[in-house]
């Protein structure tokens, strides 16, 4: 009997690790062609039956990149990026801090917390051409203000849904306990109730900062020649009938480089919010 149930335990094991494996290289490989596409010629990304191997690697791709406008593009992305995603996990805290201590004030009813969620539960499309003509008329369009701003008003209800449960579960005597030893609201958010909330804070930063990174509607819409964000400028890598791969694949290996380290830098919390 218990040869039998080893046996059948075994089998399954086996099966569940060669998933495992086809599953892995089924996502692994989109991204190792892109990294082989990367250090490719232009004449050889197009050779037919493609190769598995660069025939002749080079850095051409990467030159050109960072040598011109895909510089610049990067350099935009990251500014958004960073600013954007500080200020709304910023301005998230106090407002979750709000909802969660206060849920019965004018401000903070479960009312004014759906309204604020449908905003991010519509899709950015929607909102876009009133956005749009707003920017336009104030004459911000191509600015960092009109895409931070645009990029908050899309972030900042995110990272309310998901620090107000991390606040929710700080007791209200531990920030009692801070008032009592003399400290004010904001010594006692930051010394009490931020260090609790370090899993939510650093989801929020990750998700808002990817949703940002990758976004391409609102950075085509509102950006131009002074304010160039990286995936407005993929479309641009084109020369006549022959889109460039092999620079789209070098600026894509480049973009994800600071979500690998965002990723690497806050796993521990991402596993702990996992595993919540």
């Amino acid at each position: 009997m218990n040869t039998t149930r080893r046996k059948t335990f075994g089998m399954g094991k086996m099966l569940a690790l060669v998933g495992l494996v086809i599953y892995t290289a089924f996502i692994a490989f989109p991204i190792y062609w892109t990294i082989n596409s990367s250090f490719k010629d232009i004449n050889h990304v197009y050779t037919v039956p493609p190769s598995f191997v660069p025939p002749k690697p080079t850095l051409s791709a990467y030159r050109w990149i960072l040598g011109g406008s895909g510089k610049n593009a990067l350099a935009g992305s990251l500014i958004v990026a960073l600013v954007t995603t500080t200020i709304a996990v910023i301005l998230g805290i106090f407002a979750s801090y709000a909802f969660s201590r206060y849920p019965k004030g004018k401000l903070s009813d479960s009312f004014n917390f759906f309204f604020l969620l449908t905003i991010r539960i519509f899709p950015p499309i929607a909102f876009l051409l009133p956005i749009f003509w707003l920017w336009k008329l104030l004459g911000l369009i191509d600015t960092y203000p009109a895409l931070i701003m645009t990029y908050l008003a899309f972030n900042i209800p995110l990272v309310v849904w998901i620090l107000r449960s991390f606040i929710d579960e700080v007791p209200r005597s531990l920030e009692e306990a801070s008032y009592l030893d003399g400290f004010s609201f904001l010594q006692t958010l930051r010394r009490t109730t931020v260090p609790l909330i370090g899993t939510g804070i650093a989801v929020a930063f990750a998700l808002c900062w990817v949703f940002i990174w990758n976004e391409f509607i609102i950075a085509y819409l509102l950006s131009g020649r002074h304010v160039l964000l990286y995936t407005a400028f993929l479309p641009s890598l084109r020369r006549g009938m022959r889109v460039m791969w092999n620079q789209i694949s070098a600026i894509s290996v480049l973009a994800a480089i600071p979500c690998i380290i965002i990723l690497i830098v806050f796993r521990k919390h991402l596993t702990r919010m996992y595993l919540k």
